[in-house]
């Protein structure tokens, strides 16, 4: 972890920038960076994962970063009330993150993780073809029980 000052007597911690670019794990801190907020909904519908809390595990324990979150009530459209969690950077954080050099690491973490997007259709492909295999095997009538 690097200690990196702030205003005169004020301290903010950065954590370790990943050196894979065009991973989650780098596009939720790049997102953090830009001082969004990021829920499990978020996640979903701009990240095009289910693993936010993972990502940002991840962060925090190997990689260093101080991610803070929020708890706060949701009222849901099936009467429901649920708790939800909204992950976030100190302003502190990110002004040191930028530095020591979160300016250049977010851009590129953009667009890597843009180049890899286009790639989605042939993942989407690779996939139903191996769920189709996997399914064929499992009721193949002449496999051993």
């Amino acid at each position: 972890m690097n200690e990196m000052a702030g205003a005169q007597g004020d301290t903010a911690i950065v954590g370790i920038f990943p050196g894979r670019r065009n991973t989650l794990q780098s596009e939720v801190l790049a997102r953090l960076l830009l001082s969004e907020r990021l829920t499990g909904l978020d996640a979903v519908a701009g990240l095009n994962t289910t693993r936010l809390a993972s990502a940002v595990h991840i962060l925090r324990t190997k990689f260093e970063w101080p991610i803070k979150r929020h708890d706060f009530s949701v009222g849901c459209g099936d009467g429901r009330v649920e708790q939800v969690c909204e992950y976030y950077l100190s302003t502190e954080a990110i002004s040191a993150a930028s530095r020591a050099g979160a300016d250049e690491f977010v851009p590129d973490v953009l667009k890597q993780r843009s180049e890899r997007r286009k790639e989605a259709p042939k993942a989407k492909r690779e996939a139903a073809l191996r769920n189709s295999a996997s399914f064929t095997t499992r009721i193949d009538p002449t496999r051993e029980r």
